[in-house]
């Protein structure tokens, strides 16, 4: 157990002492701000027509499922 070869784990991530708490905060901190600009960017006009093809088509489709 413990120190064993295991070949689904790295020895690297084994090996690794965990990151100080201030530098987690600032992994999370950037990550957080990352994902608020995510999902602020507008929606690709391909994607919006391809979402406006499946309404169409769910909507001629009616309740046929």
């Amino acid at each position: 157990m413990g120190t064993s070869s295991d070949p689904k784990r790295g020895d690297s991530v084994t090996m690794q002492a965990p990151l100080p708490v201030e530098l987690q905060g600032q992994i999370g901190q950037r990550l957080r701000e990352a994902y608020i600009e995510l999902i602020n960017e507008p929606v690709p006009d391909r994607f919006v027509i391809l979402l406006q093809k499946l309404k169409q088509r769910e909507d001629e489709q009616g309740g046929q499922s």
